[in-house]
């Protein structure tokens, strides 16, 4: 059968031949396409349309805080809309899938109600000036509830849109809100750091005062001065150092107990002179004469005298050495006369005299055992000489004092390159810490107004331009395209069972299968010659697909009522449009 050429005669055979296997799928998909649309429950939609208005101030004299964009802040509202307590108590206060409640877990519920909530944006062409070309932006966005109650639909719809409108102001805010909290907070930080930072510069300052910068320069300078002063303090001392020289060379040539003299060459006895003069004239007298002698008490009261005036005047250096050559001159005579030799006596007097009165001057409250000077050039030249010691002397002190701040400079200078270091850190630090707290002082100011604007409701808003109505007719089903294609699909499964039943068939129907089989034509073919009895079966046979077709007409025509329009309005529009 498949080798056969099949015209369009031969498909219409076919059919009427396998007529049954036609009408019943197509009866029973068509029964049950139209069963479906009219008993799917209806689904009502309610729309709300919400306009993403800009702020009223311009960006460039306000900058808001909120810099999310419109279909990623949609989205993020969104989520916080859709969750669990929110949709629970919205459930619960319309009542909504009230038999679902009884039957599926709570889980179930509430995914079922997620699927029915729906928010899309609309986006257009916004020309920017400053870009150049049009751009897709987010303008506006529809929030949309479905149920199968229109009353519920409107109700629910228009609870999620003020939900929504509540929630962005209450994330605009505390956006705002958080932003102005969090540049106070670093803000104060940064102050807090400066402080800090001040407090450790200060101390730092303070440690180490002579090693700083500014300072150094100041130390190099004074360093430079002091080598200055130290060249000028040794050039003083060589000058003064060959003053002593000379000094020193004409006292040695200067005899420091010479006699003054007058204009005439006469010596001048004053009372100290006139005292020695005595005390070198008693021990020759006393030699020469008894104790009681006038001239030995005469000469012992005038020096008794002049020791009140003048005080002791004894020099016992002289007198040791007088008494010493006194010695040497009565071992000499000694050796040449006896004990009792005038001369020798005399010597032994003096000697004695002597020892008296060297004895006598070591216990006297008026003795002096040093030798004072008496010549006035002499004097002199030791006074000059003591000046230039002391001036020698004060500029050694000060060359030790200098040297002594050199070197605590040299120090200073030293470590100043360390203590740069980390004083420079510490301004950098203190810099910018300065500049990040006014960048954070200037933020803030804007995070403040910002804030401002948001609690005036002048930035970026949502405003509900379309209000969520009832609707008037379902979203879905869509009865009519079930119809449609529960039609389609009758037509193509019963084609397709009666193709079926054709290519599973053996049994030969026509002349053309005959002489395919044989390969020759048949000479006749004798036609089929129904019984009563098969008759009567093809009779009822069209019965039954009449009274179907009867069935599904009413069914469509029921179904046209109800779900198209009603069927007096049908009739008017069609009596309008035949008479127009």
């Amino acid at each position: 059968m498949e080798n056969q050429a099949i015209d369009i005669k031969d498909y219409l055979k076919i059919i009427k031949r396998r007529r049954r296997f036609l009408v019943i799928p197509f009866l029973i998909i068509a029964l049950i396409s139209i069963v479906l649309a009219v008993l799917l429950p209806a689904v009502y939609r309610s729309t709300s349309t919400i306009l993403i208005e800009a702020q009223e101030i311009p960006a460039e004299l306000v900058h808001s805080t909120v810099t999310t964009f419109a279909d990623q802040r949609i989205q993020m509202i969104s989520q916080r809309i859709m969750t669990r307590p929110n949709l629970t108590e919205i459930i619960k206060k319309y009542d909504l899938y009230a038999e679902e409640r009884q039957k599926e877990p709570e889980e179930v519920i509430l995914e079922k109600m997620r699927k029915s909530i729906k928010v899309e944006t609309i986006s257009a062409d916004v020309a920017n000036n400053k870009s150049g070309p049009a751009q897709q932006a987010t303008i506006a966005f529809t929030l949309t509830f479905d149920d199968k109650s229109p009353e519920l639909a409107q109700k629910v719809a228009n609870e999620l849109t003020s939900l929504f409108l509540k929630e962005n102001i209450k994330s605009r805010t505390e956006s705002a809100e958080n932003a102005a909290l969090f540049l106070s907070e670093e803000s104060k930080r940064l102050k807090a750091k400066i402080q800090e930072i001040q407090q450790n510069l200060a101390t730092f300052k303070e440690k180490n005062l002579n090693q700083l910068p500014q300072i150094s320069a100041m130390n190099q300078q004074e360093l430079t001065s002091l080598s200055n002063q130290l060249l000028q303090l040794d050039s003083q001392e060589r000058t003064l150092q060959d003053r002593r020289y000379y000094l020193e060379g004409e006292l040695a040539q200067i005899d420091p107990n010479t006699m003054a003299t007058n204009a005439v060459g006469n010596r001048v006895f004053d009372m100290k002179d006139r005292l020695k003069e005595l005390q070198s004239q008693y021990p020759s007298v006393l030699s020469n004469h008894s104790a009681n002698h006038p001239d030995v008490i005469k000469i012992k009261r005038e020096i008794d005298s002049l020791q009140k005036e003048i005080g002791s005047n004894t020099d016992l250096n002289a007198m040791n050495g007088e008494l010493t050559d006194r010695k040497a001159e009565l071992a000499l005579l000694l050796k040449q006369y006896s004990d009792k030799h005038p001369d020798v006596v005399k010597l032994q007097k003096q000697i004695s005299a002597l020892q008296q009165s060297l004895a006598s001057a070591k216990q006297s409250d008026y003795s002096n055992a040093s030798i004072q000077p008496d010549n006035p050039a002499y004097i002199t030249l030791k006074s000059q000489l003591a000046s230039v010691n002391t001036e020698i002397e004060s500029l050694n002190f000060t060359r030790s004092r200098v040297q002594s701040k050199m070197e605590e400079l040299r120090s200073s200078l030293r470590q100043s390159p360390l203590v740069e270091k980390e004083y420079m850190d510490l301004i950098q630090d203190l810099d910018n810490t300065n500049l990040r707290y006014r960048e954070v002082s200037a933020r803030e100011m804007e995070a403040q107004i910002s804030q401002q604007l948001e609690m005036e409701r002048k930035g970026e808003r949502f405003t509900l331009i379309d209000p969520p109505q009832e609707p008037l007719e379902p979203v879905s089903p869509n009865r009519i395209a079930i119809m449609v294609l529960g039609m389609v699909l009758a037509v193509a499964s019963g084609l397709g069972a009666v193709a079926l039943t054709e290519m599973l068939d053996s049994t030969v129907n026509s002349p053309k299968a005959v002489a395919a089989i044989l390969g020759v034509e048949p000479l006749a073919s004798i036609p089929y010659f129904e019984s009563q009895k098969e008759h009567q079966a093809h009779t009822n046979e069209r019965r039954m697909l009449l009274i179907g077709m009867a069935i599904a007409g009413i069914l469509a025509i029921v179904a046209f009522h109800f779900i198209v329009m009603p069927l007096d309005v049908f009739w008017y529009k069609l009596l309008r449009v035949v008479g127009n």
